[in-house]
């Protein structure tokens, strides 16, 4: 069954369903004060559209701005649109990237055919939340979403980065749709760890998930690339707090003396610098699910931006080339799809940090070799789970 066109049939939802002429996703990045830059944005988006009506329009917008100043106008200017955004630490498009602006793409008919959103309460109960959400979509689609075929249906995502719900969310979804390939990001704050927002047309939210369901007039390639490989040092989890995703001891001993030793460094010397070149991952089938290292607690307890559970073995990892790393993926996407048209990017700030203190925001850019994009920069990335320190995203054909 295709997606419904018209109008939102719900509070917190908004459906989208048009005829346009492109295949060619529009994009925009814009800073300035929030009236002024919507209206910019909307031009932007517009303009690189053409004779073409957007079936959903993605907006991440830096901190700084109140989301409800923006939410209004972008929806409004496209009424047809299923539109969702959220707030960043950090924004990009194959052309620029920065912090402090608003990036948006308006991806258009023929290359969605349809497209349906809804806002997901996650303040309370994540899981009623989030199950109260995918049956607003379900009523929309008049169809559950695990009915819906894979090869041409998509799902987008944007979750509070602050609310350690991702785990929940994911398998809310997995269970509502276990064949549908859902990739997204954490929404951020600029690196404050306050607050972070969320919207679907003109809702915001905080404590929220904001879920697109797309049909595709076209085939897509799902990218996840993180820059690491195994030491081969692996560590057995043995008492953590899962929820809290604080790990207490491996193999019985206090979690940071365990990591320390693991990597031949003393605990005094575990900073920032180690911490971004040696996370842990989870391997599957020979690749690694990174979960990253946040904090040292007095007790020498570890806490980790993504949950690990006791009896997990998980392996030291270290750092590759992020650049190389991102154009091969990139690459090998275009490659089997034939081509590439436009995509949507959900890149870890752990790896914005990486690029900042290189310098290589530019060559970062380069590695999407002119694919037409926009993204932004997250506190964790989504596809298959909750994951750290990597990139997510879909790319067109």
């Amino acid at each position: 069954m295709g997606l419904p066109g018209g109008e939102a049939r719900d509070e917190g939802s908004a459906v989208a369903g048009s005829v346009g002429t492109t295949l060619k996703p529009a994009r925009a990045h814009v800073t300035g004060p929030a009236r002024q830059a919507a209206a910019a944005l909307v031009d932007e988006l517009y303009n690189g559209l053409g004779d073409a009506v957007a079936t959903a329009v993605l907006y991440f917008a830096s901190s700084s701005y109140d989301l409800s100043d923006l939410a209004g106008p972008i929806s409004e200017a496209f009424p047809d649109a299923a539109v969702i955004g959220c707030s960043t630490a950090g924004e990009f498009t194959d052309r620029v990237m920065g912090t402090g602006g608003i990036s948006a793409v308006a991806l258009p008919y023929g290359m969605l055919t349809g497209a349906v959103a809804a806002l997901a309460d996650l303040s309370q109960d994540p899981v009623a939340g989030m199950q109260a959400a995918v049956r607003a979509l379900e009523e929309s689609l008049e169809v559950p979403l695990r009915d819906l075929d894979p090869a041409n249906h998509l799902g987008l995502i944007l979750i509070d980065g602050l609310s350690l719900a991702e785990e929940v969310v994911s398998q809310v979804l997995g269970d509502a749709a276990p064949l549908l390939d859902v990739v997204g990001g954490s929404a951020g704050d600029d690196l404050a760890f306050r607050t972070t927002r969320i919207s679907v047309g003109p809702h915001v939210g905080e404590r929220a998930a904001a879920l697109l369901i797309c049909q595709t007039g076209v085939p897509f390639q799902v990218i996840k690339t993180c820059s690491f490989v195994s030491t081969g040092r692996t560590l057995r989890i043995t008492d953590v707090d899962v929820a809290g995703r604080t790990v207490h001891t491996i193999e019985g001993r206090p979690a940071v003396e365990a990591y320390a030793d693991a990597l031949g460094v003393p605990v005094g010397g575990l900073d920032a610098g180690v911490w971004l070149r040696h996370p842990v991952g989870l391997m599957i089938r020979g690749e690694p699910w990174i979960r990253a290292p946040q904090a040292v607690l007095p007790n020498g307890g570890i806490t980790f931006f993504a949950q690990i559970l006791p009896g997990m073995q998980v392996e030291v990892m270290q750092a590759t080339d992020l650049i190389a790393d991102t154009r091969a993926a990139v690459a090998a996407a275009r490659e089997r799809l034939g081509g590439g048209s436009g995509a949507v990017m959900f890149n870890c700030v752990l790896r914005r940090v990486e690029l900042d203190r290189e310098r290589s925001g530019a060559s970062f850019l380069r590695a999407f070799g002119g694919l037409p994009l926009a993204g932004f920069h997250t506190y964790g990335e989504t596809w298959l789970g909750h994951v750290n320190q990597t990139m997510t995203g879909v790319v067109f054909g």
